[in-house]
Formats: structure tokens, sequence, C-alpha cells
């Protein structure tokens, strides 16, 4: 049996300390994040409410983000939403385009929005949509023609 020199053991050393490393890296999952939230539908009878946050996506349309959850805070004169978002496709995948997707979050309130403001995590007032039957581009075309007036 032939026994190994020093430097064959540091070699041997480095490129294990390596391979746990790249194994550690590969499998450290992307840290959720905030998204922006644009609009906020409210369908008939205030309750059922859907959050539209911008996501990414990558160049060749393949989306790079999923919703990691939505957050509520209901007072009597508000209710602050939040959506968290975390990255989908590898960091080394292709130019991710910022706002490339809408992320439709529904959510559930415990009470009629009402006449209650919609507001961000940082405070900002969110425009609120009621629904419209047909799609979200038709309910948000209405919702800004009625904004405008």
């Amino acid at each position: 049996m032939t026994s190994l020199g020093p430097s064959s053991l540091l070699r041997a050393g480095c490129v294990l300390a390596f391979t746990v490393l790249a194994v550690a890296c590969a499998q450290e999952p992307a840290k959720p994040f905030d998204a922006r939230v644009r609009t906020v539908e409210v369908a008939l009878g205030g309750r059922a409410i859907t959050l539209h946050a911008s996501g990414s996506m990558r160049a060749d349309g393949t989306i790079c983000t999923v919703v990691e959850r939505a957050e509520v805070v209901e007072s009597p004169t508000s209710v602050t939403v939040g959506v968290v978002l975390r990255r989908a496709c590898p960091e080394r995948s292709g130019i991710q385009v910022g706002t490339g997707t809408d992320h439709a979050v529904p959510v559930t309130l415990k009470k009629p929005l009402g006449h209650r403001k919609v507001l961000d995590q940082q405070g900002h007032e969110i425009q609120v949509c009621p629904t419209t039957t047909g799609s979200f581009v038709e309910t948000l075309r209405r919702c800004l023609e009625e904004a405008s007036r």
C-alpha cells in the first residue's frame, strides 16, 4: 500500500472543502423579499380582494418569482397589505426584467373593505379597483377611467 504525501493530502482536503462549499451554496434557498403591490381588486361584497404585485421574469418569458405569502393587517380605518416573493430562477440564468409579470394574490378580509383605505407597508395608499367581468386588464382600464373623472 502506498502512503500519501503531504501535498496529496492537502490537494484532497481542498477538493473536499470546495465540494462541500459548492453543495451548500447550491442548496441555499433564495431569501424572500417584499414586492410592490400596484393595485387591489375588490370583489362584490368587499371581503374578497386580490393584491396585484410586480414580479420578475427573464427575457425569454420565464417567470422568476413565486409568491411566498400575503400579509394583511386590518384596522377600522385602513387595511395594510403586503406580498412577499421569492426568486425562483438562479441568479446566473439570464437577465431578469424588474416588472415583467403580475402576481395576483387573493386574500379574504375579516370584514368588508367598505370605505377603508388600502395601504402598502410603507403607509402609501394603493389604488382600489372594483372587479369587473372579464380580465384584470379590463378591470384596471375601467378603474383608471373612473379615477380620471
